[in-house]
């Protein structure tokens, strides 16, 4: 998260539309490096949810000239569509987590609350007071 512009996208919150990448400092060129592709411009937000960055997104190298308004504001609301996926995805995720342990309740609770035939053989042939006074009736 210190590295690069969605290091400092992601730690600053703040979106970037870089029309040079190799003449912003804060670009990283190791990636380029190491495949052999070369960054021309792109275009970085960060993904929010409530307020806390959680991710990034990052457009590279735009097919013709550099990013434009229209681009960073389409591209803003990709941002907040893929902010709202991911929050979703973790309340579904903690929503199974849940039934997860609902249902391993269940089972010990019901393992717990389950006899052999042998338990009930012999709850069966206890006689209590209650049954004595009513056969003497």
């Amino acid at each position: 998260m210190d590295r690069g512009i969605a290091g400092y996208v992601a730690t600053t919150g703040e979106s970037l539309n870089i029309p040079d990448a190799y003449n912003d400092s804060r670009f990283n060129r190791t990636v380029d490096q190491r495949t052999g592709y070369n960054t021309r411009n792109l275009l970085c937000m960060p993904i929010f949810i409530r307020g806390s960055v959680i991710g990034v997104v990052q457009m590279v190298n735009k097919t013709s000239g550099s990013f434009t308004k229209k681009d960073e504001e389409d591209f803003a609301t990709f941002a907040i569509y893929c902010g709202l996926a991911l929050h979703h995805a973790k309340l579904y995720d903690k929503i199974r987590r849940s039934e997860q342990k609902h249902k391993l309740a269940l089972e010990i609770l019901s393992y717990h609350n389950t006899c052999s035939e042998q338990e009930i053989d012999s709850i069966k042939a206890i006689t209590t007071p209650l049954d004595s006074e009513q056969l003497q009736q």
